[in-house]
């Protein structure tokens, strides 16, 4: 019996991300300083866009004892930050393992130093798994890394933007030794474009960071400012946006006019629509952000209202997956929101991703909080005769009493993140 070729219809659906929304994308997990400093950026860049004078209310009155609408803190560690996204993202618990490890041998410099093949011998799994997760942590932020090296980390930042498939892409993933010889005639002849258009390619490069990690390892404070502040009205809270810090954006009206003008130079006119496109898509995307923000924000706040009033002991257990459902929203999406992003509550301000946590299911099907449970086991530990420490066995049995019910291995998982030793170490 022969085997024989034939040529197959095949139909398929791919997800083309358009500029409006790559861009929507990109601005979900910008800190608010951050996503302030690009609007200047775009401010100056686009003469379509303008400062709008929308005379603001003043600031509402803080509800809560907290001098300034921000604070100084000192900055997570690169490891810390890339944790803290894994701990959110991972999808079970040994693709967690595997992302600790990957992660406790990425360098400040945010660059992976250890094969894959090493780490599958160290957690006896298989090739393509560790690949799965490496990826994974590969689309953390900061943009590029993970990568193993100057070639896969611009990849990876140009990927990031949606830019791989660009002519900066081609030029960074295969001739970026020629780049650095500086033999753009050839990159142009292979390309089949002009040297100019190599050149343009370049000073993209640019702009790429070729050590990704290098902000985590500097010693200094960061101005932490919230996105949202809540004011108690009776028995509820509303959020309120901090829209002081952004400054509000519209179109140019001269510029709009001079496009449908007949004096206005073909050229000109080609240039400036091109520029109104681009206006309307980033006063389009920041408004979606914030519409995003909020939504997110006001279900955490709905859900964890028993927190807000009463403390660390009325944590309830929360998900991106469950907020995500509540709001109608992706997965994804709710992970970019709580990114760098703080709200301002009657403890202090808090990071959005703090608010989220597991729980363990009790036999009357009560779900409890791991907060909560990691806040008992705090106190009990911290109040116990330090002559006799409590094994995490007694723990157990003075959790059960307070209607909780785990295992020894959760309270020792538990333990170990509060980083309190063991019993015979204490």
């Amino acid at each position: 019996m022969s085997l024989q070729l034939k040529p197959i219809n095949k139909l398929t659906y791919k997800l083309k991300l358009t500029p409006h929304l790559r861009l929507a994308i990109n601005l979900l997990p910008m800190p608010l300083l951050k996503l302030k400093e690009y609007i200047k950026e775009q401010l100056e860049e686009n003469p379509l866009l303008e400062i709008e004078n929308t005379g603001l209310p003043p600031k509402p009155k803080e509800t809560f004892e907290i001098n300034s609408f921000d604070f100084a803190a000192k900055p997570p560690t690169l490891q810390e930050h890339l944790s803290r996204q894994l701990e959110i993202l991972a999808n079970s618990d040994f693709e967690r393992q595997i992302g600790e490890l990957i992660i406790g041998n990425i360098d400040d410099d945010g660059y992976f130093r250890c094969s894959a093949e090493d780490v599958v011998r160290l957690v006896k799994t298989d090739i393509l798994t560790v690949g799965k997760v490496l990826s994974s942590v590969q689309s953390f932020d900061p943009a590029g890394v993970g990568a193993r090296d100057l070639r896969e980390c611009l990849l990876l930042q140009l990927k990031a933007k949606g830019e791989e498939n660009s002519l900066t892409g081609q030029i960074v993933d295969k001739y970026l030794l020629c780049l650095e010889k500086k033999r753009f005639n050839y990159i142009a002849k292979q390309l089949d474009v002009s040297v100019e258009k190599v050149k343009e390619g370049l000073k993209e490069i640019a702009k790429l960071e070729p050590k990704p990690g290098r902000s985590f390892g500097a010693e200094k404070t960061i101005r932490l400012v919230p996105d949202a502040m809540l004011q108690k009205n009776k028995n509820r809270y509303e959020v309120i946006l901090n829209n002081w810090e952004l400054p509000s954006i519209t179109l140019n009206h001269k510029y709009r006019k001079m496009i449908k003008e007949k004096g206005t130079p073909q050229d000109a006119k080609g240039y400036l629509r091109e520029r109104l496109k681009a206006a309307r898509t980033l006063i389009d995307a920041i408004k979606h952000r914030k519409e995003t923000v909020k939504k997110v924000i006001e279900d955490i706040v709905f859900n964890q209202k028993g927190f807000l009033d009463s403390g660390e002991g009325s944590f309830k257990p929360m998900t991106l997956g469950q907020i995500a459902k509540r709001i109608g929203r992706h997965k994804s999406t709710v992970s970019r929101t709580v990114t760098n992003k703080y709200l301002q509550t009657p403890y202090g301000i808090i990071e959005l991703r703090n608010f989220l946590n597991s729980g363990i299911k009790q036999k009357n099907g009560e779900i409890v909080s791991s907060k909560v449970i990691k806040s008992r086991i705090k106190v009990m530990i911290g109040s116990e005769n330090k002559k006799n420490p409590l094994t995490d066995k007694q723990i157990i049995k003075y959790l059960k009493r307070e209607g909780i019910s785990v295992s020894r291995r959760t309270v020792t998982k538990y333990r170990n993140r509060l980083k309190i030793l063991s019993s015979k170490l204490r």
